[in-house]
């Protein structure tokens, strides 16, 4: 190990330095005297007739710039002397790069054909049904020739009078595709629209017009959404469709038994199944469970594919059902399988007709990022969009960039949705939520949140606040079962609760009648969750309100989320300063309750955590033990911590035949030799 260390002076190092950098600056200096000159040589040209005393201006201007670049390189060189670093390893880059590095131009997005030039669709539907209005006295629905007898039946039944500008434009498409002969196979289509316009009719109604006439039962259509409710959502509107034909329609999702789904899919008839139903409405989890778990279940035969909410699904990968499912459906030896497209000969579209689903994807906040829209393998696509800020016949004419520049990367709403907000403190945002509604005395509303823990305490407080008040709150969130959400919905479409606090799970899809007011109470950290949020109102035409409660914190990065997407901030609201100090001390009380209930939650899982530790420490050692040495009491708690049930292990429900029927007593003797009989073991 060195004591010492002797650095010697490098004398010429240094000065070998200094001459580089006085070098380049003299360069610098040479370029911009050569610019210099340039400039004034075409100004000559450009002014050919200077006077005396211009001339004469303009060479004592010359000589001082002359002599300020003479000056410039010896004080660049001072500076450069005390600014050098003694280390020539790392390059800094001049201002000539940075100055280029401005310069270079934007690029811009550049779009597949299909997506640049979409079918455009009228957004406002109450223009639409005041303009149907004024000119139409007939029935729209009679005057729809691609609507068969059913299907009208079955939409005044529905107490549908109208179709939707969505409807009226994919609709007649499809049923027109699927018209055509051998081997024209119909284009996939994708549809972006607002919440509420009337997707599900778009593709439910040619789907069962196209499949009334089948022969035999099986699978040709599948529904596959992100959600249970929503799908539970989109089967009791498929099955009333159904109601006047003879196709079977079948939900599966894991709200019901998979042994009790199994059943209604398949029969076994002389050792073949045969399906039992037409129509599949399913999640992508529950799909891949029957996939893999259903014997006999055959997709072999299907003509469409539903994809709702396609911008969730394509997001999460959902287990990768699209891989399972393409296995399944295609043979193996298919040459769109492994993401190439086949020549669109004659020989090859007649070999392949009939053997692909005709896929449609619908959402209201549809990606355009290509990579995945590729997994989709979507064949000749088409899309549908609307546009809110030009009406149809001005949308037809032309102006394509200007189209074109509205729908790229934008998200739509309904015209009937008010967008507002109101700036709040983070402390006081549970109170200011209260004063809102009772201010603009709100009796619907949806109360969105980022967190299914946020949503809880949040109906914590409130319940508390309105407890003398005549307006009921209740939570609906993740952590709650399937049979909790579904009576909590049903009691807030019959009236009996007025609020629901949410998680954003319910943000997607679910139609929930009469919803006047969508406040977010924490600001969405995207522009698709939003949309989807302010989705819940607004509805088939009718007018709606949503509110974003922000903290000063929040507002530059909402305000910015909003522009990007090519919306407005709307109007600010404010509540009563007066009404917030009158209810301060119910406020705090609400928050002392809080934080008492927290903290028992805390202790009450930490006993429940180191219980559990303690019977599987004891578990363990007693299985170490020799069974020779235990004793009586040690083997028979060792029996009783065995019997105890395991979290999330399922409980055997009871034999119905066996309830009501009353056991035999049991004798001392019995229960000794039992004990006996357990330690023996």
């Amino acid at each position: 190990m060195e004591l010492f260390t002797v650095n010697r002076y490098n004398d010429q190092a240094k000065s070998t330095n200094e001459d580089e950098i006085l070098q380049k600056l003299l360069q610098k200096a040479e370029k911009r005297k050569r610019k210099h000159k340039a400039v004034e040589e075409e100004k000559l040209d450009k002014e050919p007739q200077t006077t005396e005393h211009t001339i004469v201006a303009e060479e004592l201007q010359e000589e001082k710039e002359h002599q300020k670049e003479n000056d410039e390189p010896l004080q660049s060189e001072s500076l450069a002397e005390e600014e050098t670093p003694p280390s020539n390893d790392f390059q800094v880059l001049g201002a000539e790069a940075l100055a280029a590095a401005a310069k270079r131009q934007k690029v811009e997005l550049v779009l597949p054909n299909w997506l640049a030039h979409p079918t455009l669709i009228e957004g406002n539907l109450q223009l639409e049904e005041q303009a149907e209005n004024e000119t139409e006295s007939v029935s729209a629905l009679q005057q729809l020739g691609y609507l068969k007898s059913f299907t009208r039946q079955a939409l005044k039944q529905m107490k549908i009078k109208r179709p939707f500008p969505v409807q009226r434009a994919v609709i007649p498409w499809i049923l027109e595709a699927h018209a055509k002969p051998e081997p024209f196979r119909p284009r996939d289509i994708c549809v972006s629209a607002p919440t509420g316009s009337g997707k599900t009719l778009a593709f439910a109604i040619p789907i069962v017009q196209l499949l009334s006439q089948r022969v035999e039962c099986k699978v040709r259509a599948l529904v596959v959404l992100p959600v249970a409710e929503l799908a539970l959502q989109v089967y009791k509107v498929i099955s009333s469709l159904c109601s006047k034909t003879e196709l079977e329609v079948c939900l599966l999702s894991k709200q019901h038994r998979l042994e009790d789904e199994q059943e209604k899919l398949l029969e076994l008839y002389k050792g073949k199944y045969y399906s039992k139903v037409d129509i599949v409405v399913t999640t992508p989890g529950r799909l891949v469970d029957h996939l893999h778990a259903t014997k006999g279940f055959c997709l072999k035969s299907l003509q469409f594919l539903v994809i709702d909410e396609a911008d969730r699904i394509m997001d999460a990968v959902f287990q990768n059902w699209l891989y399972h499912l393409d296995t399944h459906v295609r043979e193996t030896t298919d040459q769109l399988l492994s993401g190439t497209q086949a020549p669109l000969c004659y020989a090859e579209l007649l070999s392949s007709f009939g053997k692909q689903p005709h896929k449609l994807l619908f959402s209201a906040t549809l990606s355009q990022d290509p990579e995945k829209l590729q997994n989709l393998r979507l064949f000749q696509p088409k899309l549908f969009t609307t546009v809110l800020n030009l009406p149809v016949f001005q949308l037809n004419e032309g102006k394509t960039d200007s189209v074109q520049d509205q729908i790229v990367g934008k998200y739509t709403t309904p015209a009937e949705l008010t967008e507002q907000y109101c700036v709040t403190e983070m402390r006081l945002k549970p109170l200011t939520l209260f004063a809102l509604i009772q201010q603009y005395k709100w009796k619907r509303f949806l109360c969105f949140s980022n967190s299914a823990d946020t949503a809880n305490r949040l109906a914590f407080v409130l319940k508390i606040l309105f407890q003398s008040y005549d307006i009921t709150v209740e939570e609906l969130s993740g952590n709650m079962s399937a049979l909790e959400r579904s009576t909590t919905l049903n009691n807030f479409a019959r009236g009996k609760i007025n609020g629901l606090i949410c998680s954003d799970a319910l943000a997607r899809g679910i139609d929930v009648a009469d919803v006047d007011i969508v406040i977010s109470y924490e600001a969405a950290r995207h522009i698709k969750t939003y949309i989807h949020r302010v989705g819940r109102t607004a509805r088939a035409g009718k007018l709606g309100t949503a509110v974003t409660l922000l903290s000063d914190q929040d507002l530059d990065q909402f305000k910015k989320m909003l522009l990007d997407a090519g919306k407005a901030m709307g109007d600010e609201i404010s509540v009563s300063t007066d009404f917030e100090v009158e209810h301060a001390n119910l406020y705090s009380t609400a928050m002392s309750a809080l934080k008492d209930q927290q903290s028992l939650e805390k202790s009450k899982k930490a006993i429940t955590k180191r219980r559990l530790a303690h019977h599987a420490k004891l578990h363990k050692e007693m299985e170490h033990k020799d069974q020779r040495t235990l004793t009586l009491m040690e083997k028979l708690q060792l029996k009783t911590i065995s019997d105890i049930k395991k979290p999330g292990e399922k409980v055997h429900k009871i034999d119905k035949s066996l309830q009501g029927v009353t056991k035999p007593k049991e004798t001392k003797r019995k229960r000794q030799a039992k004990i006996f009989k357990a330690i023996e073991k």
